[in-house]
C-alpha cells in the first residue's frame, strides 16, 4: 500500500535537483534522469565554464519548481499504470484526488 499527497511536494521541489534522488525513489526515472543529468550539466559547467552556469540553473529550478507542483499526480498516474488499485474509491479525499488529477478510475 502507497499513500499518495494531494498538492505540492516539498521533497520534489526541495531535492529533485540533488541527483534526481526523490523522482527515483518515487518511480519517475525519466524525471529522475533528467534532472541527474542538468545536476551533471551544471557541475560541468561550474568547473569548465563558471559564467555559463544562469542557463542550466534556471532550467533546474524551473523544473524543480514543475515537480514540486506535479510530483505527487505522476507518482499516482504511474502507480495506477502499473495495476495498483485505489483502496477507498468513496472516500471524500480520494474522490477530489481523483478529480482534481482527471483520474476516471
Amino acid at each position: 500500500m502507497k499513500e499518495v499527497k494531494v498538492g505540492w511536494s516539498w521533497m520534489c521541489f526541495l531535492f529533485s535537483g540533488f541527483f534526481g534522488l526523490p523522482l527515483f525513489l518515487r518511480g519517475l526515472m525519466m524525471w529522475g534522469g533528467i534532472l541527474a543529468g542538468l545536476w551533471v550539466v551544471n557541475l560541468w559547467r561550474m568547473i569548465s565554464a563558471p559564467d555559463l552556469t544562469f542557463i542550466p540553473f534556471c532550467i533546474q529550478t524551473g523544473l524543480s519548481i514543475y515537480l514540486g507542483l506535479q510530483a505527487n499526480e505522476l507518482m499516482a498516474k504511474d502507480y495506477l499504470d502499473k495495476g495498483w488499485e485505489i483502496q477507498n474509491p468513496d472516500n471524500d479525499l480520494v474522490k477530489m484526488a481523483k478529480l482534481r488529477w482527471e483520474i476516471a478510475v
